[in-house]
């Protein structure tokens, strides 16, 4: 896996005038909304929500700009996997890598599932989810506000102990002298990470019951407005690598390391 990646990483620099082009148009290069306008607005409430800036900038652009993306990110993927087999000769690498992506991305699996496999159904799909934020939110305004304050607040709790506890850590191990010292201190230093992960894992319950809320509502509108394909798109968009996005790269992986399973309020929905 990891040699597929170093190839993935020289393949990378394939249709880089495709990836320039989607970093203008949706990547963190792109020209944000005037947040008064339509688009704004609606941003803001997919935000809320916890749709990433990405996916928020597609479903809310011009149906005809919202195809042409879609195309270009297909196409992107398509050459740079090229690129890779042409390394490897090897598909099952390659299919083991795309499973691997969309098992932690919901945007990679709704991209490799619905985008790039039925592109002519994806654009109304998004656009619905899009042009329709006000109505869904005006039905479900309080579980929005509820859990985005909710999620804020113990998103912040969340990074503060796990950076005081690094912080802890890196003051103890500087202290060690001899490979007694070193060894003790890596025990204490264990220790006080399971306490501070066991600790986050229980905070992050009350989110996902905050989030379990939010959802019933917002799913239940997006259905009656906008149909099954948008329900879908938008809950794997959601769900699929949620943990991994709201604790972030570094303190997902101490969880992961650590063998520390979700809290029972989230690992009925959340795996990733």
């Amino acid at each position: 896996m990891m040699l597929y990646a170093t190839h993935l990483g020289e393949c990378s620099k394939v249709a880089s005038d495709i990836s320039q082009k989607l970093l203008d148009k949706i990547g963190n290069e792109a020209e944000a909304p005037h947040h008064d306008s339509p688009e704004g607005r609606s941003q803001k409430i997919l935000k809320a929500i916890g749709v990433d800036s990405v996916s928020a900038s597609l479903m809310t652009m011009p149906l005809k700009d919202m195809k042409q993306t879609i195309h270009e990110a297909c196409l992107k993927n398509e050459l740079q996997f090229q690129c890779a087999f042409g390394f490897l000769q090897d598909h099952n690498k390659i299919a083991e890598h795309i499973t691997a992506m969309m098992e932690n991305d919901g945007n990679i699996k709704v991209m490799f599932e619905n985008e790039c496999q039925r592109p002519e159904a994806t654009p109304s799909t998004y656009s619905c989810i899009g042009e329709n934020s006000d109505v869904w939110y005006n039905e479900c305004q309080a579980s929005i506000e509820s859990y985005n304050d909710t999620r804020a607040d113990i998103n912040e709790k969340m990074l503060t102990a796990y950076a005081k506890t690094l912080s802890i850590i890196e003051e103890l191990v500087g202290r060690a002298k001899t490979q007694t010292e070193f060894d003790q201190i890596t025990s204490e230093s264990t220790t006080l990470m399971l306490q501070t992960l066991a600790g986050i894992k229980r905070i992050e319950g009350f989110k996902c019951r905050s989030y379990y809320q939010m959802e019933r509502c917002l799913l239940k509108n997006v259905l009656r407005k906008c149909g099954m394909d948008s329900v879908n798109a938008l809950e794997t968009i959601l769900r699929v690598g949620y943990l991994r996005r709201e604790r972030g790269d570094h303190l997902h992986s101490q969880f992961l390391e650590s063998e520390i399973s979700p809290s029972s309020a989230c690992s009925k929905t959340f795996t990733s």
